[in-house]
């Protein structure tokens, strides 16, 4: 019983990853008309969100359980695909 919660924890960290990643990019993209410097903008965006959530899956990895792995990416995958369909154009 305890793997499958440590199993829930991971997917529902790998969502949070998720949300946290491509939120991150939804807001870079809505600022960037908007921005002094867009590139420099774009680019420390980029890097912050794609080491923080390395840093995370890392964390994760690091205890030698893959299934937990899993269960993270397939977590951070649905958010991105929740994202994607909260967030795209309506159509008129």
């Amino acid at each position: 019983m305890n793997a499958i919660w440590s199993v829930l924890l991971t997917f529902l960290a790998g969502t949070a990853i998720g949300y946290f990643y491509f939120g991150g990019l939804w807001l870079t993209v809505r600022k960037l008309p908007s921005a002094r410097s867009p590139g420099p903008f774009a680019f420390g965006s980029f890097v912050v969100r794609t080491a923080l959530a390395v840093f995370c899956f890392y964390l994760i990895a690091s205890a030698g359980h893959w299934e937990r792995l899993i269960a993270s990416v397939v977590g951070f995958a649905l958010a991105r695909w929740v994202l994607v369909m909260r967030l795209r154009p309506r159509e008129t």
